[in-house]
Order: structure tokens, then C-alpha cells, then sequence
């Protein structure tokens, strides 16, 4: 059974930025990497990517993000959620099963590459994605890679949590993860990559380049 990721990119308002980090390092992570069935959690700030803030985590399958366990707790925020949520900007959330995976372990750098595969493309974009995957197993300067796609899987849809957002989520795309050791390797990664990725989908793949904040769970 392939794990399950849920990957969030997002921008904050400037007025809640350092409300947003406390909230996010001192509740929000390890709430969410405490229901059950996920496995860890780790979030970053931009180097260089369309949104500042990224976080993702890894469940033991793609159905534990559609699980009553994940839902309670959508549709009960406490109150510091209550008061964050309001200020996410640019949100592209997605629930996802993962593809492929290569390596293990946590980095202090992460290339996610995003692309929306055009209709009839899903296939090729998933082999495609899979493979790229395989060309890091030698890279020494790369930890891990994963391929991913979205999942049907989601049961914060129409929850309270979701509907705190004073903005719309942008659609959810497929892509890569891909933890490296150095900016340097992630770059090179990129460059490997998102050529092949954005033919097979049909369209332009959008890379970003992020710096780890925190990480917790088991990894």
C-alpha cells in the first residue's frame, strides 16, 4: 500500500507572520502529526518558490487523510486556529499517494517541483514522475526524492478548519519532493527534471526551493 502525503504551500498576511510561526511550531505541527495514522511532519520558508511557507507530512496510507480521525480535528480548531487560519494567502493543499520513493531520512533542503497535467496526460506525467524518482538512487547529494498525486482521499473538505480561509485553495497538483543536502544539489535536481516532467504533463512544471524550520515525528 503507498503512503499517503499531505503537502501545503502557503503565504501568510504580513500582520499574522510571527503569530503564524509560533502557532505552526508550537501547536499546529504536532497536532497534526498526532492523529493518528501520520507518520511525521516537517515545515520550511522559501529560498527561492512562488509561496514562503511550505509544510508536508507522510501518513501510512493516502486513506488516512480521508479518516473520521483527521476529520475531528478539521472540524475542531482550537482557538489559535481560529484566530491563523483567516490569514492564509495563496493555499495549494493537497492530499496525495505517493508514487514512487527513493532514500530516507530529513534534510536540511527541499525542491518540490508542482505541475497540472493536461487532460489525458495523467498516465505518461505518473510514469514520468516515477522515473525521475529512480535517476536520484545513486545521487549521493540527494537524501530523498518522492513522486506524487493527488488523492480523492480528504476529509477536511467543507470542515470547519477549511472554511476559516478568507481565500479559495488553488487546484492541487501533482510533482516531486526531493530533500538534498546543499541549495546547490537541489538546483541541479531541479534542472535534471523539470523539462522531462513538464513535456510529459503537457504543461509548465513550477519549481521552489525551501530551507527546513522544523521537523517532528518519526522520519
Amino acid at each position: 500500500m503507498p503512503n499517503g502525503l499531505l503537502i501545503i504551500w502557503t503565504d501568510i498576511a504580513e500582520d499574522a507572520e510571527a503569530d503564524f510561526n509560533d502557532w505552526y511550531n508550537n501547536q499546529h505541527l504536532a497536532e497534526r502529526v498526532g492523529v493518528p495514522g501520520f507518520l511525521n511532519g516537517r515545515r520550511y520558508i522559501a529560498i527561492d518558490g512562488s509561496a514562503k511557507y511550505l509544510a508536508w507530512y507522510e501518513t501510512e496510507t493516502p486513506e488516512v487523510l480521508g479518516s473520521p480521525a483527521y476529520g475531528k480535528r478539521q472540524a475542531n480548531p482550537t482557538p489559535w486556529t481560529e484566530r491563523i487560519m483567516p490569514s492564509f494567502r495563496n493555499v495549494t493543499r493537497v492530499t496525495a499517494e505517493r508514487l514512487a520513493k527513493s532514500g530516507s531520512g530529513l534534510a536540511a533542503i527541499t525542491l518540490t517541483l508542482q505541475v497540472r497535467p493536461l487532460a489525458g496526460r495523467e498516465d505518461i506525467l505518473a510514469k514520468a514522475l516515477a522515473d525521475a524518482v529512480e535517476t536520484f538512487n545513486t545521487d549521493l547529494s540527494i537524501v530523498s526524492a518522492q513522486a506524487f498525486r493527488p488523492s480523492d482521499a480528504d476529509a477536511a473538505k467543507g470542515t470547519t478548519e477549511a472554511n476559516l480561509r478568507a481565500t479559495q485553495e488553488n487546484p492541487p497538483t501533482w510533482g516531486l519532493v526531493i530533500e538534498a543536502t546543499t541549495e546547490a544539489a537541489a538546483t541541479a535536481a531541479a534542472m535534471r527534471v523539470k523539462s522531462p516532467i513538464s513535456v510529459a504533463a503537457g504543461a509548465a512544471a513550477e519549481s521552489g526551493l525551501y530551507r527546513l524550520l522544523l521537523s517532528r515525528g518519526d522520519l
